[in-house]
């Protein structure tokens, strides 16, 4: 039997595909194996870890960010049972290769974690190619979208959908889920931690299990949808986390709108023209109560325009500044009806109350 012709559409898949597979990793959680215990029920081929002493906890996936061994994945998967991280872990990349890698910092409220492969500080390493990012600003509902993933086992995930919603908002602090890419494909916990790509294969999101308020719910993606966090917020607060080794939800009390999402949500042009506006800065739309922006007197409608002299041209600034900043406190500029205030605000813990999913 002759066989059909590969389709325009097969062919661009398959090219996507090889693009995209060399920037997507297995992220292996490792767990010490007790003396004298056997695996009774095991298979023990399968369970056959490459790290000696220790048996393999719970796999996922990550995407590579740059040629020296930098990783983004999902902080839930890191963490054994009693809400511990692990001692030892591990990637696989595309072409079988393993390296162990640690852990540099997460952030439990959007269950971001970074890692880097231990040593490679200044070493390229020509099997981990970064990921090619694009933007959720290029996507429209109706877009082509894939999800590509590297759960534990022979199979890789490569999941085709179409963007369902795009997200409200790009602050997290206040809406998480507004701030989520939903696409129409299912994918398997395992595949959480990986890439969400456009149909030119750049990485717009990272697959994240559906929002919980349970700091140690096992990852469990939904069968209807898949959810992706914006990637230009994966690699902001990746980068401070990266820089700062911080394991904490850091906390003003409030949320922010950029100027285009502002102008969004009024849908009212003369009503946005009308709002007093500084030369920069972002405008606060939620204050949480009691937080250190609500005794500071922060109010919505107030435009936050520096944190401890940084100015906040875009939500990453104000994302960052939470991470560099934590555990201070710090002076803020904010705009009011067009006067300056500069109040001290401490950045403090996350509250788990203010946690709205």
């Amino acid at each position: 039997m002759p066989v059909a012709p590969v389709s325009e559409p097969e062919t661009s898949r398959r090219a996507l595909v090889q693009r995209v597979n060399p920037s997507i990793v297995s992220v292996t959680t490792y767990i010490k194996v007790p003396d004298g215990v056997a695996y009774d029920g095991r298979w023990a081929v399968a369970d056959e870890s490459p790290i000696s002493g220790y048996a393999r906890e719970i796999v996922a996936t990550g995407i590579v960010i740059d040629g020296a061994g930098t990783i983004i994945c999902n902080r839930k998967p890191l963490l054994l049972e009693g809400g511990t991280f692990a001692d030892k872990y591990d990637i696989e990349t595309s072409a079988g290769s393993r390296y162990e890698v640690e852990l540099l910092g997460s952030e439990p409220t959007i269950d971001l974690a970074v890692m880097r492969v231990i040593g490679s500080e200044g070493q390229p390493l020509s099997d981990l190619v970064p990921a090619t990012i694009g933007s959720v600003d290029d996507l429209q509902v109706g877009d082509d979208l894939f999800a590509v993933a590297d759960p534990f086992g022979a199979a890789r995930t490569f999941a085709p959908g179409i963007v369902m919603a795009l997200p409200q908002v790009s602050c997290y602090q206040a809406d998480l889920t507004g701030s989520f890419i939903h696409g129409s494909m299912s994918v398997c916990p395992g595949a959480v931690g990986g890439a969400l790509v456009n149909r030119d294969g750049h990485v717009v999101g990272m697959i994240v299990p559906p929002p919980s308020a349970d700091p140690l719910a096992r990852p469990a993606p939904e069968a209807f949808a898949t959810y992706g966090m914006q990637i230009q917020t994966a690699l902001a607060v990746g980068e401070a986390l990266k820089k700062k080794r911080s394991d904490i939800s850091p906390f003003l009390g409030f949320s922010v709108l950029s100027l285009p999402e502002l102008k969004a949500k009024l849908r009212d042009d003369a009503k946005y023209d009308a709002v007093a506006k500084p030369q920069y800065g972002l405008y606060i739309d939620d204050v949480f109560s009691p937080s250190p922006a609500a005794e500071a007197g922060v109010q919505v409608g107030d435009f936050v325009m520096e944190i401890n002299g940084t100015k906040i041209g875009g939500v990453p600034d104000f994302q960052q500044c939470l991470y560099y900043f934590a555990g201070t406190r710090v002076p803020v500029r904010i705009f009011r009806d067009g006067e300056e205030l500069n109040p001290m605000i401490a950045i403090e813990a996350r509250p788990a109350a203010a946690n709205r999913m």
